[in-house]
């Protein structure tokens, strides 16, 4: 009798698992793929391991090199203006130190420049780039803002080609600003970015961790006049507004940029550099008037 029962409950089953397969069928057809997808298959089982150990890799290095920067470079009417905040993450811990660099090839003929992303590659990077400046200097082979570009290229391109697979991902990016021959000319500013692409800026660059929450503020803080083909703005009155961008995004919206901003600016007709001053607290306000005037919005008015 126990022996019957068993058997009808076998078939129950059979009966049921029959009825299931009929009701994949009906709605998850069998396809038959071709023979390459079979291939695609054995290589993504072959290479599973090695994918999985690479994203491991790429998420610790990613922890450790997070870039805290936000860097904002302006070509104004009157000149060129860099900025940056002062916040970066060196071993694990909160730092803060000036980022905006200015070096002189000779008298007269002073440079600007900035890095954004993982702090010790930039480390390596700004020291290699001084060296390399010194030397080429003393050898005569800079002569103008386009070959100091040029070996700016070189050495991004460099530093991409040793860390980029450590990392994942493009180390740095590197801004840079002068004069077109160094101790006259025009005022350029140009970005280099991954694989030691460069391209003279014409209204406004932003790079760095902070840039894509700068990007929609930036285009309201700095107009574009087109047809001069520059910022429509003096220094002065760029200063002003780059230091209210990155406090902004300082502000609860990107925790990786932090500090007092630092800036710097080029006039066309005076040489040297000079740092940007501004009202801290006169800023600050201002970016609390204009989030009160977002949060009290009311389109029933």
């Amino acid at each position: 009798m126990e022996l019957k029962n068993n058997q009808n409950k076998k078939e129950e089953i059979d009966i049921k698992n029959k009825d299931k397969t009929k009701i994949n069928r009906e709605f998850f057809p069998q396809i038959k793929y071709p023979k390459e997808v079979d291939l695609i298959d054995e290589l993504n089982e072959a290479n599973k391991e090695k994918y999985q150990k690479w994203l491991y890799k790429k998420a610790i290095t990613k922890k450790i090199s997070e870039g805290c920067t936000l860097l904002i470079g302006v070509k104004a009417k009157n000149g060129i203006v860099l900025g940056g905040d002062t916040k970066a993450m060196r071993g694990g811990e909160t730092d803060f130190e000036k980022k905006v660099k200015t070096f002189e090839i000779h008298k007269n003929a002073p440079i600007i420049f900035a890095s954004a992303g993982a702090v010790g590659v930039i480390d390596d990077f700004l020291e290699i780039f001084e060296k390399t400046l010194v030397a080429s200097s003393r050898d005569g082979k800079i002569n103008n803002l386009l070959s100091i570009k040029m070996i700016a290229e070189d050495l991004v391109e460099k530093a991409e080609m040793r860390y980029g697979p450590k990392l994942g991902q493009p180390p740095l990016h590197f801004i840079l600003g002068g004069l077109s021959e160094l101790n006259k000319g025009e005022r350029r500013l140009y970005e280099i970015g991954p694989g030691g692409f460069g391209q003279k800026i014409k209204y406004t660059c932003l790079v760095g961790h902070g840039c894509q929450y700068a990007r929609t503020i930036a285009k309201y803080l700095f107009p574009q006049d087109k047809k001069r083909g520059l910022i429509s703005l003096d220094c002065n009155e760029a200063v002003q507004r780059m230091a209210t961008c990155i406090y902004w995004v300082a502000d609860g919206i990107d925790d990786y940029v932090g500090g007092d901003p630092q800036i710097f600016y080029m006039l066309d007709k005076e040489p040297g550099v000079k740092e940007g001053k501004y009202n801290k607290g006169k800023i600050l306000k201002k970016i609390k008037d204009l989030k009160g005037c977002l949060e009290n919005i009311n389109f029933d008015k």
